[in-house]
């Protein structure tokens, strides 16, 4: 059992730089690197995460310290002097992928731990990801057991596996639930929003709805706007989407979705759209529809996600 958990902690990584690779490839390098350094996003779950570097070193994407972006790491060393960002660089450079093992600062423990981390090449960025202790199991066996768990597994097992941490999410999902939203919410979500934007102009109004404690954010339901063109102008979970063209992105089926909106809404001011996207609340991909509408150049968008 323990050969197999090491395994599995052993593919969180991998994992990570595989769903990490084909965003990338959907999406394109600008939006994807902003998913990838945002703290609340599909790839930050905690301790768990990923970090993508260039073919020379340099930190282009890390959700956990903003302040690393843009920083050479090539020279980086570890607390007993290894050069891991070489040998990760060095390596992705000549073979395309691989591991490495060094020491770094665990958030969780407030200690240093060793860490595994396993990379691979694309397109000069060089995806990264690691588990954190000397059985990397140890520290990922939450989410190996709640992904893997089947008919072997008995289910009070599995259940004493989960962490305080986990439990403290299971009950915020619990209470998000007795709220249950509905598509009209999203509509009803899109007019307050319009409504507001008439009555304090462009400026204020999509610093509101770009404000992640703002009035327009609540119950996991939030407001984002594009401009006619599908450039996102105003987005409360992820301030890195501003300014980004969307116009072209894909959901994990190839929905154009976002194309669908500007055009439906340039063509006939509003609609409905459905498509695939993250759920930040279970930390999976869900359906959801959005309902949008055209105001002054403006598409004003909203939405909930189906069970």
């Amino acid at each position: 059992m323990e050969g197999y958990l090491v395994e599995l902690a052993l593919n969180g990584p991998k994992r990570w730089v595989d769903e990490a690779m084909a965003f990338y490839r959907t999406t394109g390098k600008e939006i994807a690197l902003a998913e990838f350094a945002n703290p609340q996003g599909r790839f930050a779950q905690g301790e768990h995460y990923g970090y993508v570097l260039d073919s020379a070193g340099m930190m282009l994407a890390h959700p956990v310290n903003q302040h690393f972006v843009g920083k050479d790491f090539y020279r980086v060393q570890d607390p007993e002097g290894k050069s891991f960002i070489k040998e990760i660089v060095d390596t992705a450079n000549r073979e395309g992928f691989g591991w490495v093992e060094y020491t770094w600062f665990d958030p969780a423990t407030g200690t240093e731990q060793p860490k595994t981390v396993y990379f691979e090449k694309v397109d000069n960025m060089i995806f990264c990801s690691g588990a954190y202790g000397k059985n990397p199991a140890s520290r990922v066996l939450d989410d190996a057991v709640a992904e893997h768990i089947d008919d072997n597994i008995h289910e009070e097992s599995a259940s004493e596996s989960i962490s305080s941490a986990g439990e403290l999410f299971t009950m915020e999902l619990t209470e998000q639930e007795e709220v249950a939203l509905v598509p009209d919410d999203a509509k009803r979500w899109v007019d307050k929003g319009i409504v507001f934007y008439e009555a304090n102009g462009n400026g204020i109004a999509l610093a509101e709805f770009s404000s992640p404690h703002g009035r327009f954010v609540r119950n996991g339901q939030y407001i984002f706007v594009l401009d006619i063109n599908g450039t996102m102008v105003a987005h409360p979970v992820n301030e890195k989407y501003i300014n980004k063209d969307f116009y072209r992105i894909k959901d994990s089926d190839g929905k154009s979705f976002i194309h669908e909106i500007v055009d439906t809404a340039n063509t006939k001011g509003s609609g409905w759209v459905e498509y695939k996207w993250f759920n930040p609340a279970t930390k999976k991909e869900q359906l959801k529809t959005v309902y949008f509408k055209k105001v002054d150049n403006m598409i004003f968008c909203s939405g909930v996600y189906l069970s």
